[in-house]
């Protein structure tokens, strides 16, 4: 029985922890075994995890603390597989995998589109980043993008070769088993306008600011109530930018929720506002249940998943009119629902995970 490593910095609300978790409780379905290797074992999705996985706890606060333990468990525990995520952590991966001089394989995937990246802004880091990516990446054993816009992405600032690269996308938990008594239908009980949902960390890229001001917009024809699943530093800010805007009482800060799917099912429509993704699998999430979806035309992702506006409307980034228009469009528009589930299935933990198992032999 394979034994295969996941490496992350912790699993804390996030795409990459999202997807790393629903990847691992598919492989124990699967009769592998399974580590979960954290920088720190802490974050909302560790109790997600199947009993059968073994949490290892690096306890390293800092990145320059984690090559020395994660060395030390690779010569001790010896995994067949290493399935490493966001760099610089592959880099470390790669680096301590070869030196512990294993017969198995290390596996580097990215989620995200660098070059959009604020910290990518430094000529200085940029061009570590390339160098970094061409000394590190072609003694990785496979290289997987969760797109072709960040393949695309990481060809033109790491300098690597297309074909080096092998592009599987996200896993989704296509969660068809609803309760109405889930917190999401219970919130909307009392809400009569339209109801939009929004679903993401408070930060920077997700754009919630152009959000809240095409909402503000889009209130004035249409009678509607925006939630936004999240947590973040951003939170006050927002806050108060709602209070600015006089939207305040049609506007809910919910923080984190462990069942997205709910609020997503009980909602008219599922808005995307990034300036920039590594994937964008909100989308996905919401068309699972059937709800219409709106998004930024960002790199990389939403363009992939909704087939260039067969599934869903595009907008601009940073355009403010155009997120309200698509908004009040799709929220007046007739959707084929069963279409929206049939894309979504597309993107089944099971049937990427089969993908996984073939990059990782």
């Amino acid at each position: 029985m394979k034994k295969i490593a996941f490496f992350l910095p912790d699993l804390r609300c996030g795409g990459a922890e999202k997807v790393a978790f629903l990847l691992a409780n598919e492989f124990i379905k699967q009769g592998f075994k399974v580590d979960m290797v954290l920088s720190k074992a802490q974050g909302e999705f560790l109790s997600e995890l199947n009993s059968q996985i073994r949490i290892v706890d690096l306890k390293a606060d800092r990145i320059r603390y984690v090559f020395k333990p994660l060395l030390k468990y690779f010569k001790s525990d010896k995994p067949d597989v290493v399935l490493a995520s966001m760099w610089p952590l592959t880099l470390l991966a790669v680096v301590a995998f070869k030196s512990a001089k294993l017969p198995g394989s290390v596996v580097v995937s990215d989620h995200t589109t660098f070059s959009q990246a604020p910290l990518m802004q430094k000529r200085s880091m940029r061009w570590f980043f390339k160098y970094s990516l061409s000394l590190v990446y072609p003694f990785a054993d496979a290289i997987v993008a969760v797109s072709d816009g960040v393949a695309d992405d990481l060809c033109r600032l790491g300098g690597l070769k297309r074909k080096s690269i092998t592009v599987i996308f996200n896993p989704v938990e296509l969660n068809t088993d609803l309760c109405p008594e889930d917190e999401g239908f219970r919130h909307w009980e009392s809400y009569q306008g339209k109801k939009i949902i929004a679903v993401g960390a408070l930060k920077k890229e997700k754009d919630y600011p152009s959000l809240l001001e095409a909402f503000s917009l889009l209130l004035k024809k249409e009678d509607a109530y925006l939630t936004i699943l999240g947590q973040g530093d951003l939170l006050a800010d927002l806050k108060a930018l709602a209070v600015k805007l006089e939207i305040a009482e049609r506007v809910n800060f919910a923080g984190f929720s462990r069942n997205p799917s709910a609020w997503m099912a009980s909602s008219d429509l599922l808005v995307l506002s990034s300036n920039c993704e590594g994937f964008g699998n909100v989308l996905i999430e919401a068309m699972s249940v059937g709800t219409p979806v709106v998004s930024t035309d960002c790199q990389s992702g939403p363009r992939e998943i909704l087939e260039n506006e067969r599934y869903g409307r595009l907008v601009p980034v940073g355009d403010i009119k155009a997120l309200a228009n698509a908004m009040y469009k799709s929220l007046n528009n007739q959707h084929n629902i069963n279409a929206l589930k049939s894309r979504a299935a597309d993107f089944s933990v099971d049937k990427i995970a089969k993908q996984y198992i073939g990059a990782l032999k």
